[in-house]
C-alpha cells in the first residue's frame, strides 16, 4: 500500500514540475548555458528524473493495490496508463542525460553546448503532453465515472 501512495504523490512532482522546466527553459533559452539559472534547471532536472524514476517504478505495485481496491478494475485503462507512463519515463531520462552533459561541460569548465537549451525545450514541452495525458489515464482509472 506504501508504494501506492508513493506513486500517487510522487506523481504530481513530475505532472507540475516538467511544465514548469520547459517554461525555464523558454525564458532562460538566450541566457549563457553556464550561467545560475541554467544550473538550477539542470539540478532540478536531475532531480526530476529521479522522482520520474521512482513514480514509473511504483506503477506496478500501485496496480496491484488498486486491483485489489476497485471491484471494476479497468485492466485495459491500466495498462495504456502504463505505456505512457513509460513514454515519459523514457524522454524524462533524455532530459536526465543532456542536464548530466550541461553540468558536466560546467565542471570542466567549458561551456554546454547551445544546442542542449533547443533540445531541453522540445523534450519538455513533448513530454509535459506525454505526462498530462498520461495523468488523464491514471485519473480515469479511479474514476471511471469520467469517461
Amino acid at each position: 500500500m506504501i508504494a501506492n501512495w508513493i506513486h500517487i504523490v510522487i506523481v504530481h512532482l513530475a505532472v507540475i514540475g516538467t511544465p514548469w522546466l520547459a517554461y525555464r527553459a523558454w525564458v532562460y533559452r538566450q541566457e549563457p548555458l553556464d550561467t545560475k539559472p541554467w544550473k538550477g534547471t539542470y539540478s532540478v532536472l536531475l532531480i526530476l528524473t529521479a522522482i520520474t524514476g521512482i513514480a514509473y517504478f511504483t506503477g506496478p505495485e500501485a496496480s496491484e493495490w488498486t486491483k485489489q481496491v476497485l471491484t471494476d478494475f479497468p485492466q485495459d485503462q491500466v495498462e495504456d496508463h502504463a505505456l505512457w507512463g513509460r513514454i515519459a519515463f523514457v524522454i524524462q531520462g533524455l532530459t536526465g542525460l543532456l542536464a548530466v552533459m550541461g553540468w558536466t561541460s560546467i565542471l570542466q569548465e567549458e561551456k554546454p553546448d547551445r544546442r542542449i537549451a533547443s533540445i531541453l525545450m522540445v523534450l519538455l514541452v513533448v513530454n509535459t503532453l506525454v505526462i498530462l495525458y498520461t495523468a488523464h489515464q491514471g485519473g480515469l482509472i479511479r474514476r471511471m465515472d469520467l469517461m
